[in-house]
């Protein structure tokens, strides 16, 4: 009996150490797994982060507030204010914000690589989380990693890490992924520690994009649907509580920061959705079928249809029977429509719909295919399946490198934005604008000419066309043009000012008068109005007047030395020799290398001397 004992003690043994070692082994191969994960996107996407800023939205968040997130002492003032730093729209981002000051701290104010490297890392980082997260839903280790690279390199979303304004949706996917992975820990262990970190990361999704809203939904849709049968206690009432403390805190600091539910210049509405409900199709079809991917899409009867029939073809593969459940498969589809639906609650005036919105929501396609695949296809040994995996994760990777050039700059970026897309208005109004600064007014003018052909009431596109054409001495043309923008939005003071000009350089002073003393009217700070009328009132013989304007001006600006210059020549014409004296100097004071007020001080001087 004793030997037997022995005997069975050994075996006993034997299988323990093998169990163990086998652990030690899956342990082995998931961390390796997670390192693929994570190292791949970041070896894809590396080459981004010589990209310059594409100023496309870009320009307005960043680098029109540098001054502002340069100091990491306003990083309170984030949660008081829009995603622009103005309160000029209704997106609110505040942790967004806060990471492009972190990434200023880091870098430096001029550079962009940070920015760049930060979005690459969160790829990364939402790679290795998506791997875990599929993992817990039982998906096998190889498929789960396959699945996980091919999503997470697809070029759908390329401009969610090429783009830099993308980075509320990277935070946003990131942190939703983490709450749900440990509302699947606290379902499968039962530890409430996972219900406090779930509530954590929700409440921080929260503070990245609105969307988050939608992910208590998704969780008790998940609870409902789930194979695990577990009983309600007073551990998830108090996660509801706290989920609704968050959402209050969120609400309260939101409408502070934007005035209410939407900004009156965003139109946000329900009925934004129902003119949004195509970007469900065409979501689909560049899933499935990458062949279109543009820096600025738009609505294709084509694919439309085509993602139509995608989404009967689901709905078909739903009923079909498989190794998961039916109820699990409508947890897919709950987690797509639902992260899809606040976006489709915006409509942009120039814009169809952008491919970054639908980094999060499509993981539950994602999960919808896996959970409807056959798990004998990936059965240890089989390779064919794996072999395909494989060809699909290499095709589309080449495809996202060449994608992700595309935002390499800005001049990039809106060429190929029209090459993708020739009807958009605002790629050719975009690019007119940098070739306005770059002083090829003449390009710009037949970039700002498409703009006004696809939308004959752009008044911006007026505008700026006007203004194009001041610089080529197309002085009528430019009248023509400042007409067409007062006629289409009478209160715009640039407009008047531009125009004001033209008709100074055609000696038309009464005009020009007129049309500066109305861009006044609509802008009361307007230095420059202030200072061409008062040249105006000077021309004139209206020399009190053009010293009121010229005081005006200084009491807006008394920090630029050619104010003081403008007015010092106002005084030497009414004969204040001393007055025109004391502005020079002053003007001096601030520029001590200012050429024309030198030569204005010594012109003066001369006079006092004569006098003497």
């Amino acid at each position: 009996m004793k030997k037997n004992n022995s005997k069975y003690n050994q075996q006993s043994k034997s299988i323990i150490n093998e169990s163990s070692l086998n652990n030690k082994k899956a342990k082995s191969r998931t961390i390796f797994y997670i390192l693929i994960a994570f190292l791949l996107p970041v070896l894809l996407y590396i080459q981004t982060v010589n990209y310059k800023f594409t100023n496309f939205d870009d320009d307005d968040i960043i680098v029109k507030n540098i001054k502002f997130l340069s100091d990491i002492k306003n990083a309170h003032s984030v949660f008081l204010t829009d995603a622009f730093i103005n309160k000029s729209s209704s997106f609110y981002r505040p942790l967004q914000t806060l990471t492009y000051m972190i990434d200023i701290q880091l870098s430096g104010v001029n550079e962009t690589w940070m920015f760049h490297l930060t979005n690459i890392l969160l790829l990364a980082l939402i790679s290795c989380s998506l791997f875990i997260l599929l993992r817990r839903l039982f998906i096998p280790p190889t498929l789960a990693l396959l699945a996980t690279l091919i999503y997470c390199l697809h070029p759908l979303f390329v401009s969610s890490i090429a783009w830099i304004p993308a980075r509320g949706d990277l935070l946003l996917t990131l942190f939703s992924l983490l709450s749900f992975l440990f509302i699947i820990q606290f379902l499968q262990k039962g530890k409430a520690i996972y219900l406090f970190l779930n509530w954590a990361a929700f409440t921080i999704a929260l503070f990245c994009k609105e969307t988050a809203i939608v992910l208590p939904l998704i969780f008790i849709i998940y609870y409902f649907t789930s194979t695990q049968k577990i009983k309600f206690n007073k551990f998830h009432f108090l996660n509801i509580l706290l989920y609704a403390l968050s959402g209050i805190f969120w609400f309260l600091l939101r409408s502070k920061a934007i005035g209410g539910i939407s900004n009156s210049k965003d139109v946000v509405s329900f009925m934004s959705i129902l003119i949004n409900l195509r970007t469900i199709p065409e979501a689909l079809i560049k899933f499935f079928i990458p062949s279109d991917i543009a820096p600025i899409p738009f609505y294709s009867i084509l694919k439309t249809i085509v993602g139509l029939l995608i989404i009967g073809l689901l709905i078909f593969i739903s009923f079909k029977k498989s190794e998961r459940s039916r109820k699990e498969k409508v947890f897919c589809f709950s987690w797509f429509l639902f992260f899809m639906l606040p976006p489709m609650l915006f409509k942009h005036n120039y814009i169809d719909y952008l491919d970054h919105r639908f980094f999060l929501p499509l993981i539950g396609i994602l999960f919808f295919v896996l959970f409807s695949l056959p798990k004998k296809w990936f059965e240890k040994g089989t390779v064919i399946s794996t072999s395909i995996m494989l060809v699909i994760l290499i095709s589309l990777s080449s495809f996202t490198i060449i994608k992700s050039s595309f935002y390499k700059d800005p001049m990039t970026f809106y060429s190929t934005a029209i090459s993708h897309n020739s009807y958009s208005v605002l790629p050719y109004y975009n690019r007119g604008n940098l070739k306005y600064d770059k002083n090829n007014y003449q390009e710009a003018i037949e970039d700002y000419n498409m703009a006004i052909a696809i939308m004959p009431n752009y008044s911006m596109a007026y505008l700026n066309r006007g203004i194009s054409k001041l610089f080529t001495g197309d002085n009528p043309g430019a009248i023509t043009d400042l007409d067409s923008v007062i006629i289409l939005n009478k209160e715009t003071p640039e407009a008047y000012y531009n125009r004001g000009v033209a008709y100074m350089n055609m000696g038309n002073y009464q005009h020009a008068l007129k049309d500066y003393s109305n861009a006044i009217a609509y802008n009361p700070n307007y230095e420059q109005a202030y200072c061409n009328r008062g040249s105006v009132k000077l021309n004139l013989g209206d020399k009190p007047g053009a010293l009121a304007d010229f005081n005006k001006i200084i009491e807006i600006n008394p920090n630029y030395p050619s104010n003081f210059c403008n007015r010092a020549l106002v005084r030497f014409n009414l004969n204040d020799l001393n007055g025109a004296i004391e502005d020079c100097d002053k003007a001096l004071k601030l520029n001590p290398n200012f050429d024309d007020a030198l030569k204005l001080k010594a012109q003066i001087q001369q006079e006092l001397r004569k006098k003497k």
